[in-house]
């Protein structure tokens, strides 16, 4: 029974089979049949449908079309029969048609199969590939877009074409939207895009998608997006009767940032108008920096960055006559990252809250831009604060900004060629407000004309830059500034061996950096415990290979300046002073020091001074006293004065000088003898005289003294140079080997002369009975038994010439000593019997005081 059972089955089988065989070659044929069917039809229809479509394009456009030529097809676009224009372009709408608003590879007119029989074309699709449609507006408000001819036939034959759109698509279609009249340019390009909807229809839903790049998004003189990459899916609602088209919840992607959009267009005329807000969470920030204009992304460049960031943005407005509409966008970050990979600087953890608005787009005069509640870390050091930038074109700031930073770290960031080390840390808590310009070039009126104020804390910092042949170490600069000016109120600072501290204020300081030739003026109190000149002015290069140190002697421009300035010690190669004080005021390349004191060489000095800078010399005016100070040291520290045969071998005793001097210096401070003028009141004592060679050799004429070692207790005279002269008044000199007189000149070659006067009771033995004469030669009586003898010294310091009888000087005796004789007469007359009442001279008779001798300096005009 099983048997018979299973071949029955294997038969029904077999039969069910055949069966579905047959009706499957039945409808293959049948579908193979209408398809040579409808192909036979279009082939049959073929000059007619092209006919009718190009008649129906020709009446409906106005625009000189080009085609390479048209094929009407079934398979181009199965089932849709598709008229196919192969190479085609179209002129744009202006009168003269030279431009080209459109051209393609080809562009596809698609209709249903039935419509061949029927003989009416309903273009239901559009498609194109590889083409390029582009719309321009121009600046006279016309454009080249506006190609369909007005409408004045309403009836339609039985054989018409008719546009009932139902979908469109695009292959590798590049597109744009050129408005000149107020500089915005759009164009993209589309890989795939498709749009389906009832087109033909007044009020219909439109699902669009498209995968896409952004070429060119340019609204008032910035750039988006550049060749960013982008899709798009949603579904756009369009009322053709109320000319408006609404959206909701539609995706936009652009690179890797997902925005999400919703809103509405309005396009009449009248009105012209948009309402939309687009929204992005916890965006990355590499994505949405690279949305942002290139303005803004050149600030990033050579920065990497990470973090998230959220947007919400609201654009609503007229975007018509000029305007755009306003835009209103709100962002938020959160775990922010900016490196700069070179150097691995980093800002960390960054946070703040934005926001932008505009009440039109196109004015950026309008733009204002927030910053609140940022924070950032910079090496572990946190900074916090606010921006507020208004108006674009010419920006308005405020700025509030807190923290800490480290020196080093922003020397590593800012790549300041200049500085070889910065270290240390500032605390500030500064605000500005002021405008700028322009970012990329920024002025000094910028900062000028600002109001700013805030504190400036530097602690244990140190620089040098390439300008400073020292290190300046801080350790501590305790400053606030208010608008132009900077008040320093704690200072502790050095620089090589020498440091300062104490306060100062700088006023308009703002100016003097960033403005050529604005004056700086400063006044301060400042303490060094120790300062070397050497340190503070620019070294030049040493050539007589000594071990001091030579300077350049220069003054800051544009800087007025009053300084009390004290020191505990002061040293200059081998000047060396302590307990110096000086009240310094510096002016247009002047300096004046005045109630200058130190300790020095034993002694005091007191005194004024001026330095004068003209061109690369320096004049200098002294009127100092000098108290007590060691006369063999002053040679030592001073080099000898600069000359070699009066040296500080020759020289013993302490001395008190009244100086006025003044004289020309090089910029690198050596002396120009030729303007030497000088007058000083000398006073020495306990003196020594050692070796000093125009005096050695006088035992020649004056014998059995040994003049090799000269000690006096007190010697006083009034010295004078000028012309490379120092001129020595007649001055007495009580000494150990005799007492004399001496007046004469000494040039700055070292020619000499000297006149001598000796009195003989000074140079005769003891118990000798021998006449000067016999000697001396010619000698003068004093009238008591104690003739003088005259003696002239000249030659050069190496070889002198002495002369036994100095007429000269003999002559100026006697003419002296008439003198006197003829003075105390009439004062004897005077007394006894009355008579010269009216002779003033006898006034002078009288011992006066001493008067102190003041000596007024004053530059010749040049």
């Amino acid at each position: 029974m099983d048997q018979p059972t299973t071949e029955t089955n294997t038969r029904k089988k077999r039969k069910w089979y055949g069966i579905v065989l047959r009706i499957f070659l039945w409808l293959t044929g049948s579908v193979v049949f209408l398809i040579l069917l409808a192909w036979l039809l279009v082939v049959i229809f073929q000059n007619r449908i092209e006919q009718n479509v190009i008649s129906q394009i020709n009446k409906e456009i106005n625009s000189e079309i080009k085609v390479k030529d048209i094929d009407v097809t079934l398979f181009h676009h199965f089932p849709m029969v598709s008229v196919v224009f192969n190479e085609v372009s179209a002129s744009d709408a202006t009168p003269q048609k030279t431009g080209k608003l459109f051209s393609a590879r080809w562009v596809s007119l698609e209709f249903n199969l039935i419509d061949v029989i029927t003989g009416n074309y309903t273009i239901r699709q559009i498609g194109m590939d590889r083409g390029s449609v582009w719309l321009r507006v121009f600046k006279d408000g016309t454009d080249n877009f506006h190609i369909l001819k007005p409408t004045t036939d309403t009836t339609a034959s039985s054989e018409s074409t008719a546009f009932h759109l139902e979908r469109i698509y695009l292959s590798d279609v590049s597109g744009g939207y050129f408005d000149d009249r107020y500089d915005q340019q759009y164009s993209f390009f589309f890989h795939q895009a498709r749009a389906s909807g009832s087109f033909y229809e007044d009020d219909y839903n439109v699902k669009l998608s498209a995968a896409l790049r952004v070429d060119t998004i340019h609204v008032s003189g910035m750039d988006f997006m550049p060749g960013t990459d982008g899709l798009f899916n949603g579904v756009i609602n369009v009322n053709t009767s109320t000319e408006n088209v609404s959206f909701s919840d539609a995706e936009i992607q652009i690179a890797d940032v997902l925005l999400l959009a919703a809103g509405k267009v309005d396009y009449n005329k009248a009105r012209e108008t948009v309402d939309i807000t687009v929204k992005s969470d916890k965006t990355d920030l590499n994505e949405f920096m690279s949305l942002m204009p290139q303005e803004v992304q050149k600030f990033s460049d050579g920065l990497e960055h990470r973090g998230t960031i959220s947007i919400e943005s609201h654009i609503k407005g007229k975007y018509s006559d000029g305007k755009m509409p306003a835009v209103d966008i709100s962002l938020q970050m959160q775990d922010g990252y900016i490196e700069r990979p070179e150097n691995k600087i980093a800002l960390s953890n960054i946070r703040f809250i934005g926001k932008f608005t505009t009440p039109d787009f196109a004015a950026q005069e309008k733009y204002f831009l927030s910053l609140k509640n940022f924070s950032a870390k910079l090496d572990g050091k946190t900074i916090s604060g606010s921006l507020q930038i208004k108006n674009l074109k010419n920006p308005e700031i405020k700025l509030s900004a807190k923290g800490e930073l480290p020196l080093g770290k922003i020397q590593e960031w800012g790549q300041w060629e200049s500085v070889k080390e910065m270290a240390g840390n500032v605390k500030f808590d500064v605000q500005y407000e002021g405008t700028i310009n322009d970012f990329s070039n920024l002025q000094a009126k910028d900062f000028i004309d600002s109001k700013s104020q805030g504190t400036l804390l530097v602690e244990d910092a140190k620089l040098q830059t390439e300008g400073m042949s020292k290190m300046a170490s801080v350790k501590k600069l305790d400053a606030e500034f208010s608008n132009r000016d900077l008040e320093i109120n704690e200072m502790d600072v050095a620089y090589g061996t020498s440091d300062f501290s104490g306060k100062a204020i700088l006023k308009d300081i703002l100016p003097f950096l960033f403005i050529e030739n604005s004056e700086l003026k400063l006044s301060a109190d400042l303490h060094s415990k120790n300062i070397d000149i050497t340190e503070l002015f620019p070294e030049e290069e040493n050539t007589q290979n000594t071990k001091e140190t030579e300077i350049k002697f220069v003054l800051p421009k544009n800087i007025r300046a009053v300084i009390d300035y004290s020191a505990d010690r002061l040293s200059y190669n081998k000047f060396g002073a302590s307990d110096v004080r000086a009240t310094v005021h510096v002016g247009e390349n002047r300096v004046l020091a005045e109630d200058v004191s130190l300790k020095t060489l034993g002694g005091t000095i007191k005194g004024n001074g001026t330095c004068e800078l003209k061109n690369k010399d320096v004049k200098v005016s002294v009127d100092a006293d000098l108290k007590n100070l060691d006369v063999r040291e002053a040679f030592i520290v001073f080099n000898n004065f600069g000359q070699e045969d009066l040296t500080y071998d020759n020289l013993r005793g302490r001395t008190d000088v009244s100086l006025q001097m003044k004289a020309v210096f090089s910029e690198t401070l050596e002396v120009d003898p030729a303007t030497i003028v000088a007058t000083a009141n000398i006073e020495i004592e306990n003196g020594q005289l050692v070796g000093y060679a125009p005096i050695n050799d006088l035992d020649k004429i004056i014998k059995g003294r040994d003049f090799s070692d000269i000690q006096f207790e007190k010697m006083v005279s009034t010295i004078t140079i000028s012309d490379k002269t120092i001129k020595i008044p007649k001055t007495e000199i009580r000494s150990n080997v005799m007492n004399l007189k001496v007046t004469g000149t000494h040039s700055f070659d070292n020619n000499i002369e000297y006149h001598l006067e000796v009195k003989f009771s000074d140079v005769k033995k003891k118990n000798e009975k021998s006449h000067p004469e016999d000697e001396y030669g010619y000698v003068v009586d004093d009238g008591v038994g104690d003739p003088t003898l005259f003696i002239l010294i000249t030659g050069t310091v190496d070889d002198p010439q002495y002369k036994q009888l100095d007429k000269k000087a003999m002559q100026e005796k006697v003419k002296q000593d008439l003198k006197t004789e003829k003075q105390n007469l009439k004062k004897i007359l005077n007394d006894e019997f009355g008579l010269f009442k009216k002779d003033s001279t006898l006034k002078k008779v009288e011992p006066a005081p001493k008067e102190s001798n003041k000596f007024q300096i004053e530059w010749e005009e040049e």
